[in-house]
């Protein structure tokens, strides 16, 4: 069970004060708290949950590390991401928690993500809008976003949607370098509206992949 991250005042104000001192939060329920335009800097996460809509949208967030966490159909806004880890988390329900443009080093690794059904028409979802690294995930139904590239290596994914670059009819254009490798994909793979700079796949299987839109880059 977790505890809201209200009751525990030293971790809540450290989360308000964006100072770049070091801390563990453990076993917190991140839902009660709010905290909009802050950035997050050395902070690990344990064994948290996050769930909620919109109450964590942050300025920035660097050297952050997410491990064995909970994000319950969350809609988070994380800003610029900048090394940052989530390791063995769990989205439930269509989830959306990324990062903005010009994050880097963002690495999902052995995570699972199910989001019970797939929207090929939404923009948002897992990931970040600069250069994310999904290794030895599974997944179900979700949605996975990047910006400039996309790794995915080892994972095993079901019936996703991944949105990937940006065409110039929704904004500031980005072109996304794609590398696959030792990867299965089941069900459809939906790719929607992405703009792709180059792809790169290897010792990897699909059943089936869609492309509503996408385009690459000459």
């Amino acid at each position: 069970m977790t505890t809201p991250i209200t009751s525990l005042q030293k971790e809540y104000i450290r989360l308000l004060d964006g100072s770049a001192a070091a801390m563990t939060i453990a076993g917190a329920d991140l839902t009660p708290g709010a905290f909009v335009g802050v950035a997050w800097r050395n902070l690990t996460f344990t064994g948290c949950d996050f769930a909620g809509d919109g109450n964590v949208r942050l300025s920035s967030m660097a050297d952050c590390h997410f491990i064995d966490c909970r994000f319950l159909a969350p809609n988070h806004d994380f800003g610029v991401m900048q090394r940052v880890r989530f390791a063995q988390c769990r989205s439930q329900g269509r989830s959306v928690f990324c990062g903005r443009d010009g994050s880097r080093d963002v690495v999902f690794e052995g995570c699972t993500f199910s989001g019970g059904g797939s929207a090929p028409a939404d923009f948002e979802g897992i990931g970040c809008t600069g250069e994310v690294v999904f290794r030895q995930c599974t997944g179900h139904g979700d949605v996975l976003v990047a910006g400039t590239r996309l790794t995915i290596e080892r994972c095993q994914f079901d019936n996703m949607t991944f949105v990937i670059g940006r065409q110039r009819s929704r904004g500031a254009p980005l072109a996304a370098t794609v590398v696959i490798d030792h990867s299965q994909g089941t069900g459809v793979w939906r790719l929607v509206d992405g703009r792709m700079k180059t792809s790169h796949i290897r010792n990897s299987s699909f059943e089936r992949i869609v492309n509503d839109g996408s385009e690459c880059e000459a």
